[in-house]
């Protein structure tokens, strides 16, 4: 990324509406179970390892347990207002506060909803908090391949970029720095995003694709 000069690793706010969209229109209970968790890292900009746990290298290196996200936790996110999670899913094992806005909070309950519904009728040997709260088909806990293969599906299925739930964090700060009036924005995308350093959460300040395509409608000298 330090090479980078045009910032393009996000989604524009018509192709991830046209997304989140395709998702929302598609009435199956994975389709509801996709659209709660990519609307739940839209709206927290968290990383994938938050929701599904580590990564396999990084679990065997470090001897972490493979769980993301639990039923417990989720729960406890709608008491506190911010998002619990266990520390050994943040990057480099640091931690920091993810506050909930409505959004979130709406697919936290969902996903709760969703996981009781396809949970039904399950005989589980897990106490019901320690289960994982993203469920597969065979009601196991979802991989992290088994979130970037939907996300993959899901962007096909709208025609938009094939890109990575990693994406949508992106997105969030981007949105975020568009519209933000504020001088100290981009200090505040660094604690959102939980960078140490300035210089990491500065990539959203790089041209992006519109920026450009602006840029060279506004040069054009309409020689024609």
């Amino acid at each position: 990324m330090s090479h980078q000069t045009v910032f393009e690793h996000y989604f524009t706010e018509q192709e991830e509406k046209r997304l989140f969209k395709t998702i929302k229109l598609t009435d199956c209970i994975y389709a509801k179970r996709d659209y709660y968790w990519m609307l739940l890292m839209r709206e927290t900009a968290v990383r994938l390892g938050v929701l599904a746990g580590p990564d396999p290298k990084k679990a065997n290196k470090h001897d972490l347990p493979m769980i993301g996200l639990t039923v417990l936790d989720a729960e406890l996110s709608l008491d506190e207002g911010y998002l619990v999670f266990d520390s050994v899913n943040a990057k480099g094992q640091k931690k920091h506060p993810v506050s909930l806005n409505r959004s979130a909070t709406e697919a936290l309950r969902e996903l709760l909803r969703i996981h009781r519904e396809m949970s039904e009728g399950w005989d589980w040997d897990t106490p019901r908090g320690e289960r994982p709260l993203f469920l597969s088909r065979n009601r196991q806990r979802m991989s992290r391949r088994s979130f970037q293969h939907r996300f993959k599906l899901w962007c096909r299925a709208a025609e938009v970029p094939e890109g990575t739930p990693h994406w949508l964090r992106h997105c969030w700060a981007k949105r975020y720095l568009e519209r933000a009036t504020s001088p100290d924005a981009l200090r505040r995308v660094q604690a959102v995003l939980g960078h140490s350093d300035i210089k990491t959460t500065a990539i959203y300040t790089m041209p992006d694709k519109e920026s450009l395509a602006s840029a060279m409608r506004e040069a054009s000298t309409c020689f024609h």
